[in-house]
């Protein structure tokens, strides 16, 4: 497999020179690029597509997995992944270990997995309105990244985010919640094994709706358990289409990046539109 490995070392945790492991563990034929800002990204995936490559590795956190996974939709060229980051979210769901030569050495086969689009906007994993994309916009703008950082921003803000009134309606359903935030799941979790949609599939062509409607420590405790579905406070849903009208535009992330986006936000399912590395060794995705 002809594989080229774009290198974010400005991603999560230090781990050393992840680079010169690559060159060290990698036994295919493969060529390592640092990772340029993300409106210089489209010219090196074409360059990818272009000199025949098999895969392309996002080397870096989840926002670097974002905007290289988004750049492959639809594309002959798989994604691979070696977590380097803070959260590492689609990576464990995938399966991929967090010890970086063992995610580089590892045996992989190419699996077809299912994306989403918020009005138009790609996403893999997760995407979100309310507490956790004010916690995305904050974690952005704290300067030191890492775990501690996430941690100590999420907990500021716990007790004093107020709920919102939002408008839901998925798949011709529809649900009126006051809600501290819903959150839209193509893959399982946030990062860091904080599995928001637990049950998620990233083969079944379905969207994961989550509604949390007030904080509480057990929820917290839950979240990482991965029995979120059990608490009470929790509305869960699957379909298609979601669509989450709110009191005004705001923030909100996809895959855990901030962004602004509208008030009225329609979310849908891309089925088998983005080919994948996973370890050999994970069965279910």
């Amino acid at each position: 497999m002809k594989s080229l490995f774009i290198v974010n070392r400005r991603s999560g945790a230090k781990r050393g020179d992840v680079a010169e492991m690559i060159r060290q563990h990698c036994r295919d034929q493969f060529e390592v690029v640092e990772c340029p800002p993300k409106e210089n990204l489209d010219p090196i995936i074409e360059r990818g597509r272009r000199e025949h490559f098999d895969a392309i590795y996002a080397v870096g956190g989840d926002g670097t997995v974002h905007e290289v996974a988004k750049r492959l939709i639809g594309t002959s060229l798989a994604l691979g992944i070696i977590p380097t980051g803070s959260g590492n979210g689609l990576a464990r769901h995938l399966g991929f270990p967090m010890h970086v030569p063992d995610a580089i050495c590892g045996s992989h086969r190419v699996e077809v997995i299912d994306t989403a689009a918020v009005n138009g906007i790609p996403f893999i994993g997760t995407m979100g309105v309310g507490f956790d994309a004010w916690v995305a916009d904050a974690f952005a703008s704290a300067g030191v990244r890492g775990v501690a950082t996430y941690i100590r921003v999420g907990v500021g803000g716990f007790f004093k985010y107020e709920p919102q009134m939002y408008q839901i309606e998925v798949d011709g359903e529809r649900l009126a919640r006051r809600a501290l935030l819903i959150a839209v799941a193509n893959a399982s979790q946030y990062g860091n094994n904080a599995r928001i949609a637990p049950l998620a599939s990233l083969q079944d062509g379905l969207l994961d709706l989550v509604i949390v409607e007030r904080g509480s420590l057990s929820g917290v405790a839950r979240l990482f358990a991965g029995s979120l579905h059990r608490a009470s406070g929790i509305t869960m849903r699957q379909g298609r289409r979601v669509e989450i009208r709110r009191p005004a535009p705001g923030p909100a992330h996809l895959d855990g990046e901030p962004i602004a986006l509208p008030a009225t936000l329609t979310v849908e399912i891309v089925p088998r539109s983005l080919r994948v590395l996973v370890p050999e060794s994970v069965r279910r995705i």
